[in-house]
């Protein structure tokens, strides 16, 4: 995603090298450097007009002890992967979506209960409105609010981008407290805030967390209300399950993170869906009336591709390669768990990823494009460094996006060859050695989006580091590095990782001591061996 997922075009200002920053990957051009789409400047948001306040939606009861229907979401082997999600994030959400006068309206309501499994005790929950970000460019409105079934005034704070929830009676490790709210999101018919994920084009509505969705609480440096920049992703959230029914016009076609499990109609013009996932860290929501769908099996994993009018021919090779990404990924890293996997044509710039679903741009939905195979790959390969193993996207995007990167070396070898994977790594060596020679800064990867510039960004976490990890495969052999790599995925499956994470599973997978390249290539972090950084230090100096 970059997502959850944002993606960015960034130019070496004055070197004539155009990079790009975040999913996707080139063809090669004629300078022996891959040719890359043209830079962009994203666009201010554009604030959608006001809506009136909706009804109340009524809610059920919800019963929380009950984690049956969510097996549905999961390979049947993996079914069970519920049963350690008893006390997590729970979201029950009904909700419609509709395209009224040039404005796509989604009106909700959901009830959440959260568990408080810190050390602390807390005093207040805070969610994350993401749609009011600039970076997505819609608004969310909150009408309101409940704890315990008791009414309260919830405080926005970061721009309106996070609401907090005060508690009467704080809450406990250990407790959980049952929260509703009621909400609507809107988008522009036209808007792009950014680079596209959000937003209501070409009758094509895309709703990247388009609930409330709850932050993430660390113990030491409490809740997450950062309001992350347009140049990397902005979502940082845990795993949780998600039961949604979602009403929309009868021709509409859905597409949601999870699997659904039944539809009927409201009346003669509306139908609603039902909707549960498997354990995932957020949702996203994409409908349409003009979609084509195309299906197909890859083991007992369904694969669906969606497309726009006219991209039938496209769509049938995104098929292929999405089918194959997900093979090679399944045999090299670890199975994908959940029961579904599905690709939808939208109007983001290049390629977005979330749980379950990724977005590709109808700007390269054409047979043939190189672009759009290595989108569709990176993409592809987030629903394993992201989606499944989960990350601070904005204060340590190298987690997920560089082996994601790298990820697309492995897809090249598998489907094509030995050789068409050394070109492609050649060709990212090439740019790095280009961004070296200019004289901009080598920095670790192992940085918040904040600490690069625009250029930094998109060499160091896009090149440089899948760039780190082939030099790990060079120097471990390729049958110890994919141990470590699976292990690493086995260990921390819809787990939120830190960097040295990927250093234990690496050194506990081979026996080797790999501090000191961690350190050359990553820079320091916590759990790194205080000698290592000291003897470079003083070999600096």
């Amino acid at each position: 995603m970059t997502s959850r997922r944002i993606l960015a075009l960034m130019a070496l200002a004055g070197l004539g090298l155009v990079l790009l920053s975040a999913c996707g990957s080139t063809g090669a051009g004629a300078s022996g450097l891959p040719t890359l789409p043209p830079t962009i400047t994203a666009l201010p948001p554009v604030t959608p007009t006001d809506i009136p306040a909706p009804d109340p939606i009524a809610l059920p009861a919800v019963d929380w002890d009950n984690i049956e229907p969510f097996r549905a979401a999961m390979r049947p082997a993996y079914a069970e992967d519920i049963d350690a999600f008893e006390d997590a994030n729970r979201y029950y959400i009904e909700a419609s979506l509709d395209f009224e006068n040039g404005i796509s309206v989604l009106r909700g309501a959901e009830r959440v209960r959260y568990t408080n499994h810190s050390a602390d005790t807390l005093t207040e929950i805070v969610f994350r409105l993401y749609p009011n970000l600039p970076a997505l460019g819609g608004r969310m409105t909150i009408y309101q609010a409940e704890v315990n079934g008791v009414p309260v005034d919830p405080v926005l704070t970061e721009r309106l981008t996070a609401l907090a929830l005060p508690l009467a009676d704080p809450l406990e490790p250990g407790e959980s407290v049952e929260m509703m709210l009621q909400f609507s999101a809107t988008a522009e018919r036209g808007m792009n805030a950014s680079y596209g994920q959000f937003g209501y084009q070409d009758e094509v509505f895309s709703g990247p967390e388009w609930y409330p969705v709850l932050s993430v609480y660390r113990e030491g440096s409490g809740w997450w209300t950062e309001r992350p920049t347009p140049t990397g992703d902005a979502v940082f959230s845990e795993t949780g399950l998600y039961e949604t029914y979602l009403t929309v016009p009868k021709d509409f076609t859905v597409v949601m993170s999870g699997s659904e499990i039944e539809s009927f109609p409201v009346d003669e013009n509306r139908t609603k869906y039902h909707y549960v996932s498997g354990p995932m860290r957020d949702s996203i929501l994409v409908a349409s009336p003009i979609f084509g769908r195309l299906t197909e099996m890859v083991d007992d994993i369904k694969v669906n591709v969606y497309f726009w009018p006219g991209g039938e021919s496209a769509a049938e090779a995104v098929m292929i390669q999405a089918t194959d990404s997900v093979r090679v990924f399944n045999e090299n890293f670890g199975e994908y768990p959940y029961a579904e996997f599905d690709v939808a044509e939208t109007f983001n710039f290049t390629g977005i990823e979330y749980p379950g679903v990724v977005v590709i741009a109808n700007r390269n939905w054409v047979r043939g494009n190189a672009f759009l195979e290595t989108t569709v790959a990176h993409e592809t390969a987030h629903q394993w460094w992201y989606s499944i193993v989960g990350n601070n996207q904005v204060d340590e995007p190298w987690l997920d996006e560089s082996l994601t990167s790298y990820s697309e070396y492995v897809y090249a070898r598998n489907v094509y060859n030995e050789r068409r994977a050394q070109e492609q790594r050649e060709s990212d060596q090439d740019y790095y050695n280009f961004y070296r020679g200019s004289g901009a800064p080598d920095l670790p990867l192992d940085l918040p989006v904040t600490s690069y510039t625009d250029n930094n960004y998109a060499v160091i976490i896009y090149i440089k580091g899948p760039l780190f990890y082939a030099e790990l495969e060079n120097l471990l052999g390729r049958e110890k590095f994919l141990a470590a790599v699976q292990l690493y995925y086995e260990r921390n499956r819809y787990r939120v990782v830190e960097p040295n994470d990927v250093l234990s599973a690496f050194e506990d997978a081979t026996g080797e001591d790999l501090d000191a390249i961690f350190y050359q290539w990553v820079g320091d972090f916590p759990g790194l061996d205080p000698s290592v950084v000291e003897s470079a230090v003083a070999e600096a100096s």
